[in-house]
Formats: structure tokens, C-alpha cells, sequence
């Protein structure tokens, strides 16, 4: 898995690139965050991330600073957001090594391009490292026995488990549902099924729920003409209140005020363009 940090002072807009990219599909996970460029630059030299997304404009240092700082200390790939439409800092960046240069609001499909690319260039660099090394072994007489498909039999079972209970889930995330209620469609035990979610997702299942239903809550907010009540309704909560606290925690701000963010982003870009 591909890890991913990232570095952005504006808490709704990191919280809600983490909460709705499809990073499995792009066989990533965000392993970091971080709210400034001196954090990030800890960060990142504490949790060594493949792939680094970060602001330009943050408090304490900015996102070229950081990645100058880290140069020649760590080797990543970077990807820069921006709400600054200037060619200086796109100039900066391009000599640094960056990949792409992303302005604000961040439009899905290009991010998603741009990563999908950045991912590639990752798992080429993979290859072309396992290749060398295989040359490596033959030069020295070594022979290398692997067989990259093979798989431990229950390892797949107990896996598949939790692959079905991410996908009932993905079902019934709009009811009132408790792990117990998966266990019981799977025939097998509430405890199992917790540790063996939390082994192969790194979430306990209530934290996999919460965050599946505010990544699909975040895809309504973006819709001005629902209310935040409906949206609490449509993703299983029905106390608007704990869906507000649930969000909060999260997002770093309230639905209500998350809707108003992106109603004054579409109207910046509105006039930018």
C-alpha cells in the first residue's frame, strides 16, 4: 500500500480530501496529516510516505520551504494545491521535482488523474528495483525463489471476512447498524469479526462506519439544496445534533459550516473565471 501524507493549514479541505478520495482504488492509504509545513516536514520524516500533498500558502512554513527542506533528506513524490494562481511558486515547484501543481477548489477528476499518475511512476520505480535486484542475485549466484500469486489459504479466508463486511457496510450504512448485526449475516462470532477487522483495515468497525458515512455525507453537503438534517437521515443518524458533533471532530467544522466553504469557493472560481 502506497502511503500518503497530507499537509494543509485548511482543516475542512484536508479532512475532506482524506474522507472522500477512493485511496484503496488507487491502492493508497493517507497515513498522515498535518495543519503546517514544520509539522509536515516531522511528519513525514517520522512516517516516510510515498507520496506527499501539500498546500503552498500555510502558517509557520510554507509548502515549498518544507519540500526544499526535505530535499536531499528524504526522497518522495509531491503533489501541490494551491489557491494561488501564481507562476513563481509553480516555477519553485516544478524545480523541486513536483508532479503537478493543483489549484483550488480542486477539481476530482484532475486530482484523480494526477494521482493515479504519480502512482504509476511509484510502481514503475518498484519494478525497476525488483528487476535490479534480480540481476543482482543471478550475478552473485544466488537463486531467488518466489512466487508473487501465492497465498496462505486461511489468510485469504479470513480476509475475505472483512472484505464482506466492508461491502455490507457500503449496503446498509443509512440504517442503525452495529457490528453484531454484520456478524450475524456472516454466521460468526462479534469478537472475531472485531479483530479481524481491525488487523486487516487498521479501523475498529464503528471508526470504518463513521468514516464511510460522513465520506458519503461530504458528497451531499456539495448538493446547496439539501438540508443538513437530511443529509444526518440519509447516512444512518437520526439526531442531526451527534451527526453535527460526529463532523466536527472530524471535519474541523460543522456541516452547516462546511456547505458555506464550498458555496464560497464556487463563487470565487465563479468570478476567477
Amino acid at each position: 500500500m502506497i502511503g500518503i501524507v497530507i499537509v494543509e493549514d485548511e482543516a475542512y479541505i484536508r479532512k475532506g480530501m482524506v474522507l472522500t478520495t477512493p485511496w484503496e482504488e488507487f491502492g493508497c492509504k493517507v497515513i498522515g496529516e498535518a495543519k503546517d509545513g514544520l509539522e509536515g516536514y516531522n511528519l513525514i520524516k517520522k512516517l516516510r510516505p510515498d507520496i506527499i500533498i501539500t498546500d503552498v500558502s500555510m502558517p509557520v512554513m510554507d509548502g515549498i520551504e518544507m519540500i526544499r527542506k526535505l530535499d536531499g533528506e528524504y526522497e518522495a513524490e509531491y503533489i501541490i494545491i494551491s489557491g494561488f494562481n501564481d507562476f513563481n511558486y509553480a516555477q519553485q515547484a516544478i524545480k523541486l521535482g513536483v508532479k503537478d501543481y493543483l489549484l483550488k477548489p480542486i477539481d476530482d477528476d484532475d486530482f484523480y488523474f494526477t494521482l493515479k499518475k504519480v502512482v504509476k511512476v511509484l510502481e514503475e520505480r518498484k519494478e525497476q528495483t525488483k528487476q535490479l535486484d534480480r540481476q543482482l542475485l543471478v550475478e552473485e549466484g544466488k537463486t531467488l525463489l518466489f512466487n508473487e500469486e501465492s497465498y496462505d489459504n486461511n489468510y485469504d479466508g479470513r480476509k475475505r471476512y472483512v472484505t464482506k463486511a466492508v461491502k455490507w457496510i457500503e449496503e446498509h450504512y443509512h440504517e442503525g447498524i452495529a457490528i453484531g448485526d454484520v456478524a450475524e449475516a456472516m454466521d460468526i462470532s462479534e469478537s472475531y469479526l472485531s479483530r479481524l477487522f481491525k488487523k486487516y483495515t487498521d479501523y475498529t468497525f464503528v471508526e470504518f462506519l463513521t468514516d464511510y458515512r460522513l465520506r458519503i455525507a461530504i458528497q451531499l453537503l456539495k448538493d446547496h439544496t439539501i438540508k443538513v438534517y437530511e443529509v444526518s437521515e440519509k447516512v444512518g443518524y437520526n439526531d442531526p445534533k451527534y451527526f453535527s458533533i460526529l463532523f466536527k471532530k472530524k471535519m474541523g467544522v460543522t456541516p452547516m459550516e462546511f456547505k458555506n466553504n464550498l458555496s464560497d469557493e464556487s463563487e470565487n472560481k465563479e468570478v476567477n473565471e
